[in-house]
């Protein structure tokens, strides 16, 4: 530890002594530079490329995953592989092996898949844990590399104290006008957002909503607040007078982000692709190392290369969340039945 220690502080000493240095720094010495790389990838380099996969259904890359078991269980963002063919599915490492990689179990709450890599193998990591872990602290996460490296790592530090993110919730992808009331017979369509779940399923600009799952609503907050319930994916019944008919919708909800892409906020706007679940965690940690959406799914030690967590979510172009190691391990038990069946070993 004191080794790893020494050389990353003695390169943040060297480097960044002076206010003048930092000014004329070199491009390899900057934050993302390749001898910061260097620094942290002696900490967490092996570790990282035993256990980080990449995920490609068909010809796409999907993300990464973290083997989290020495019987080639692979965890992976489920939102990013769910609409993805099972069939398709294909594991690229440890090493440059392909494997068909099988879903073996999803845990929704914590949008996570377990895949089976099909055979044995050493991830390379020890359990960390998180309870220690305060502003400030360094970590490092597994990123993808490239073809001939294979996996890399760049650090940063833990921005935030574990904490519950709240969902967001699904959208039908309208904006409902003005009329609504028990008078008027429901809430009016003003505007069907182009390419969205509503506009797939024939919603249209006037409809009158009056009922969603059976239940009437006449007042537009408590309409939203509804939708808002359900997640993303959840197909809902809606029930639409248009014109002298009564009509029977089901609407699959879409993200937010992706549906309303005009309407980002200032903050998303500037921050790039982010990834389309980033809401709805039970208990993250927080960082700022700067990831990509594909980059989720990948592991994320501390600077003893023991894993911490797997990231999940970024947010934003400053807030990265990762799933802690002890929820991990907790869910590992939970499925262990699930997963064992799905394998045939019960």
């Amino acid at each position: 530890m004191k080794t790893y220690c020494s050389a990353i502080l003695g390169f943040f000493v060297i480097t960044y002594g002076t206010a003048e240095a930092a000014t004329s720094l070199d491009t390899k010495l900057r934050t993302d530079g390749t001898q910061l790389r260097e620094a942290f990838g002696v900490v967490a380099g092996e570790v990282a490329k035993a256990c980080t996969v990449n995920i490609w259904s068909g010809a796409k890359f999907t993300g990464l995953g973290t083997v989290v078991s020495k019987d080639g269980i692979v965890v992976a963002k489920n939102s990013e592989i769910d609409t993805a063919n099972p069939g398709a599915l294909r594991i690229v490492g440890p090493g440059k092996r392909i494997s068909r990689a099988r879903v073996l179990a999803r845990d929704i709450a914590h949008d996570l898949i377990f895949l089976d890599l099909g055979r044995e193998v050493d991830p390379g990591f020890e359990w960390g844990k998180t309870e220690d872990i305060t502003h400030g602290t360094w970590v490092v996460a597994g990123v993808a590399g490239s073809a001939l490296s294979g996996p890399s790592v760049r650090g940063g530090v833990c921005s935030a104290l574990k904490r519950e993110i709240k969902k967001a919730g699904g959208v039908i992808g309208v904006i409902l006008g003005g009329r609504d009331g028990k008078e008027f017979g429901g809430v009016e369509v003003s505007e069907v957002a182009s390419g969205g779940p509503a506009e797939k399923a024939g919603l249209k600009k006037g409809d009158i909503i009056f009922s969603i799952n059976g239940d009437e609503f006449f007042e537009r907050a408590k309409m939203i607040e509804k939708v808002k319930s359900f997640d993303p994916g959840t197909a809902i019944n809606v029930s639409v007078k248009r014109a002298d008919e009564e009509l029977e919708i089901e609407i699959t909800l879409g993200y937010r982000n992706l549906v309303f892409s005009e309407l980002k906020s200032r903050n998303d706007k500037m921050s790039g692709k982010v990834s389309v679940r980033r809401t709805g965690f039970k208990r993250i940690l927080q960082h700022e190392i700067l990831l990509g959406p594909s980059d989720m799914g990948g592991p994320l030690f501390d600077l003893e290369g023991r894993l911490i967590g797997v990231n999940i979510a970024k947010a934003n172009r400053v807030e990265f969340f990762a799933i802690p190691a002890e929820e991990i391990q907790k869910l590992l038990k939970e499925k262990a039945s699930e997963i064992a069946e799905a394998r045939g070993e019960n």
